[in-house]
């Protein structure tokens, strides 16, 4: 026998709720929009990343390849001509003297290189 007190919810006083699938729909509809919001900010960084440091990144780099080289080629023929200026002087005065002589201009070079940059420093 159902005791008088306690009294039994009506079914027209209830809320209407959602049912599952609407509830799943939204729950998609927010995941779709917060992953579409991540998707924009990914690609929209990496386009600024891309423009901002990579492409000067890459820029850079092949300016100082190109510089090496240069360098490098520069070096070399700096090298044969002073060989080969040093074995003319050579040819004229003897190797011990155009040893001293070019030892001589390298000590004085260095001591006016020195001198310049002692004056520049006061």
């Amino acid at each position: 026998m159902p005791d008088p007190e306690v009294t039994q919810p009506e079914a027209d006083a209830e809320e209407p709720r959602p049912e599952a699938s609407e509830r799943a729909t939204i729950a998609d509809a927010i995941t779709d929009f917060v992953q579409m919001i991540v998707d924009y900010v990914r690609q929209e960084t990496g386009d600024v990343v891309h423009d901002k440091v990579v492409v000067p990144t890459q820029k850079a780099g092949q300016v100082i390849a190109f510089a090496m080289a240069a360098a490098l080629v520069l070096f070399l023929g700096i090298g044969y001509i002073s060989v080969a200026l040093m074995m003319i002087l050579a040819s004229y005065v003897g190797w011990p003297v155009a040893l001293l002589i070019i030892g001589g201009v390298l000590v004085a070079g260095a001591g006016g290189l020195s001198y310049a940059k002692t004056r520049s420093m006061q």
